[in-house]
């Protein structure tokens, strides 16, 4: 359930009580309750922010609220006739307009509600008013239903990259951006990379009620913003407010914006051979960018957006929001945790501990208690990659602390062969950092197990002879190797001539003492 203080914090964004009840989950008599404190209170964004969710807790002590009075309701089709007929006419100026009215005793409505009123009049009669926005108020964001393709040289086929759409309704201003998949992740860095593009922040986020952006089982269950989504919209200060299902209308712009993308960016790139997704996207970024170039009767997209809307966007934030996923890895004995194939270092002092791993796109940090004791840049590309910090390095290597050597492995490599102790000599020789090769020499000296030592010892000695880098896997191919070889030998030559009856001990079969008397025939009776 959401907190009030985030409820609070949608109201100001100019959010509707039954958009911000339907986003968050909760009920409309909670959403009146806060928006009665915030009248109360006199709370706007700077203070309510410095407030603590406890101190916002303590303003709904008496857990009642009064019957609210009876409101002034607006001019329906004045207001909704001038829309659709008077040029650059706003409902933030419709609303000053109401404002001015004489209440005669009643309330009059805030802005939010006053919108929600007319569009709900708009509706019901089936009304195709034009209901202006707001400069960098919105932004209205959808997967398209077409997709692109990145060509793979090698087989020939095609595999599909999805189209994230986004655009500020006010000026047309479209951002477009292709995936490898339509999971959370891509969904987040997709509004990162747009907030980015376009220099800010709306106040509102319009998503369809797609997986990535609510929780809904059931189209019978309430929309309920998912968590990763709400963490990233209060990372950025903006609420989330999902289109209505089966109301198209209340994110048109978008609609719209993917009709123009699917015409002009996808089916152009429909038949080109872009063989990844970097090339894909600087195709798809030059494509946008001639779309919102494009002179239109009022101007062009880029005209209105950089000269108006860009600046009533609220300020990006000082770092941009990371999504992570979190594992569970325990410290082995060269002071490193594995994630993904690749080792990451950490304070010696924690060999043998479990502690909780932090991946985001391009960091790890390694906690230990909820504390943080290593941050590393995350390896990509080659699976067994090293990132050692020096200072995580011990000063002396104990072994009855459980830490390995290169005495130690020297020593236990000696017990196989001088062949295996110079091999794994080089092994660790040919890491930056020695203690990189510890996981590698353990993995070759386990291959002595189950008295194969002399196994071990030959394929060494081949090795050695032949250069080049051991690993575990050549050393496991050459013992192989060597097994097959003598397994393949001839045994002992017989002397010419002479026959041997193998099959003395064969069961039933006949030997061929039999087949010699058959051939003589003196013992064919």
């Amino acid at each position: 359930m959401a907190t009030k203080k985030e409820i609070m914090r949608q109201l100001l964004k100019g959010v509707s009580w039954n958009e911000a009840a339907r986003s968050l989950g909760c009920s409309k008599a909670t959403v009146a309750k806060c928006a009665a404190k915030m009248d109360e209170g006199r709370i706007d964004s700077e203070r309510l922010e410095s407030m603590t969710d406890a101190e916002v807790s303590g303003l709904f002590a008496d857990g009642r609220s009064k019957r609210g009075e009876e409101y002034l309701e607006p001019d329906y089709e004045r207001v909704c006739d001038q829309l659709a007929r008077v040029p650059k006419m706003t409902l933030s100026l419709q609303w000053a307009r109401y404002l001015d009215c004489n209440p005669g005793g009643k309330r009059l409505y805030q802005y939010s509600q006053f919108c929600k009123k007319v569009g709900e009049y708009a509706r019901a009669r089936g009304l195709a008013a034009r209901i202006a926005h707001e400069p960098g108020r919105t932004m209205h964001v959808d997967w398209a239903g077409l997709t692109a393709s990145v060509f793979d040289p090698v087989t020939g086929g095609r595999s599909p990259a999805y189209l994230f759409v986004a655009v500020f309704p006010w000026s047309g201003w479209i951002w477009a951006e292709c995936f490898a998949d339509m999971r959370s992740r891509s969904w987040i860095q997709a509004h990162v990379h747009a907030f980015q593009a376009a220099g800010g922040v709306p106040d509102v986020l319009v998503p369809d009620n797609c997986a990535t952006a609510t929780d809904r089982r059931r189209r019978s269950d309430p929309v309920k913003v998912n968590d990763a989504y709400l963490e990233m919209a209060e990372h950025y200060g903006c609420a989330v407010v999902p289109a209505r299902e089966g109301k198209p209308r209340d994110k048109g712009a978008v609609e719209k914006a993917v009709d123009l993308c699917e015409m002009w960016v996808l089916a152009p790139l429909a038949d080109e051979r872009l063989t990844s997704l970097d090339e894909l996207n600087r195709e798809v970024r030059r494509l946008v960018d001639a779309l919102n170039a494009r002179e239109r009767a009022e101007g062009s997209r880029d005209d209105a957006f950089f000269g108006e809307e860009r600046a009533a966007l609220n300020p990006l934030p000082g770092a941009p929001f990371e999504l992570y996923e979190w594992r569970r890895c325990k410290v082995s004995p060269d002071y490193h945790v594995q994630c993904d194939h690749m080792r990451y270092s950490v304070p010696h002092r924690l060999v043998g501990r479990t502690v909780d791993v932090r991946l985001g796109a391009a960091s790890v940090a390694i906690l230990d208690g909820g504390e943080t004791v290593a941050e590393h840049r995350r390896l990509r590309g080659r699976k067994g990659q090293y990132s050692t910090d020096p200072a995580h390095m011990p000063t002396e290597h104990l072994e009855a602390q459980s830490l390995w050597t290169r005495e130690w492995f020297e020593r236990r490599a000696g017990e196989v062969g001088p062949e295996t102790k110079r091999l794994i000599g080089s092994v660790l020789d040919a890491h930056p950092i020695e203690a990189q090769g510890y996981v590698p020499c353990s993995n070759i000296l386990s291959l002595s197990r189950r008295g194969r030592t002399a196994e071990l010892e030959a394929a060494c000695a081949k090795l050695n002879a032949s250069g080049g880098t051991a690993t575990y896997t050549r050393v496991k191919n050459t013992m192989a190797a060597l097994r097959a070889e003598a397994a393949s030998a001839p045994s002992a030559r017989q002397p010419t001539g002479q026959v041997v009856d193998r099959a003395e001990h064969a069961g039933r079969v006949r030997g061929a003492e039999y087949y010699r008397r058959r051939r003589g025939g003196s013992d064919a009776q």
